[in-house]
């Protein structure tokens, strides 16, 4: 009996996170449509060329989308997938999974600050089950020198959706049982103090953006990589180092603003994501330097 109520319990958890977590969380809801769009980019028929911007909280916050995909949209089909706290290697195996399961964009646009570019992470169960393919399992462990029972925590979250979205589906109960703790967390937010320089930063992410580049070139598409503006110089300083890497490989890098051109008050944390005002003012400088890129990597192609 014991057995058996445990099996209940583990069903109606899986259950619940399948046909109910999507529902009524906004951010599940959000991730799930933009996934769906991910995936067919490129499959229709709509006269024009189909461009995918990916990336984590940066692009959610710092870029005005609907703005981007207006702009764009006499010449390109725009869509858009964000994950939050994501970095270097859940996009490599995201934007895998995507061109496995057919997408098919010309232009995808990465969108991930230096630090996110050289850190060996992923997130977690989360990636596992929403990024991840499972014939990758294996390779994502050894790039991120994982021992055997993180890789069996992530063929777990891989196969099960409750395993997968858990630390999501406990973040969703505390919003709602405390309204404010979203602002608790950007008032006591604070800004990594460690820094890279620009020789730090280069070897690593020349090796990675080398094969972001191969991965999305055997698919027929180019590779265009876009730096958020912080509040703090020395991310900036970083940033050289992602330039100076993909101007080695022939990758398009753009930078719209130097980390400290904005004022601090077009922020809503510490200087990492632009508030509202912000956003409007870095989506204004993205666009025409975006179009600019397009025009020339298809231009290239």
């Amino acid at each position: 009996m014991l057995l058996v109520g445990c099996v209940l319990v583990a069903c109606a958890a899986e259950g619940a996170a399948r046909f109910v977590v999507d529902r009524v969380s906004k951010i599940q809801r959000r991730t799930v449509n933009e996934y769906a769009l991910a995936q067919t980019i490129g499959t229709d028929t709509c006269g024009r060329k189909h461009v995918l911007l990916v990336g984590n909280s940066l692009l959610d916050e710092d870029v005005r989308f609907d703005r981007v995909r207006a702009a764009l949209a006499d010449d390109w089909d725009a869509r858009r997938f964000v994950i939050e706290q994501t970095f270097y290697y859940d996009w490599y195996y995201g934007l895998k999974r995507l061109f496995h399961e057919g997408a098919r964009p010309d232009v995808v646009v990465v969108m991930l600050s230096s630090r996110q570019w050289i850190r060996s992470d992923v997130r977690g169960d989360y990636s596992a089950h929403y990024l991840i393919d499972t014939a990758d399992l294996l390779d994502v462990a050894r790039d991120l020198n994982l021992n055997a029972t993180q890789t069996a925590n992530l063929i777990v979250a891989n196969t099960s959706r409750f395993w997968g979205a858990r630390a999501e589906i406990r973040n969703f109960l505390l919003g709602r049982m405390m309204p404010d703790l979203g602002a608790l967390m950007n008032f006591s937010s604070v800004v990594d103090p460690q820094t890279f320089s620009a020789a730090e930063v280069e070897p690593t992410a020349a090796e990675r953006i080398a094969r972001l580049n191969a991965l999305t070139d055997s698919y027929g598409a180019r590779l265009v990589l876009v730096m958020p503006v912080m509040l703090d110089t020395k991310n900036g300083t970083a940033w050289l180092g992602i330039l100076n890497a993909a101007a080695r490989k022939r990758v398009t890098a753009l930078m719209p603003a130097p980390s400290g051109s904005f004022a601090r008050d077009l922020y809503r944390d510490a200087g990492f994501h632009l508030n509202p005002t912000g956003a409007a003012a870095f989506t204004d400088i993205l666009i025409p330097e975006l179009q600019k890129a397009l025009s020339s990597v298809i231009g290239a192609n």
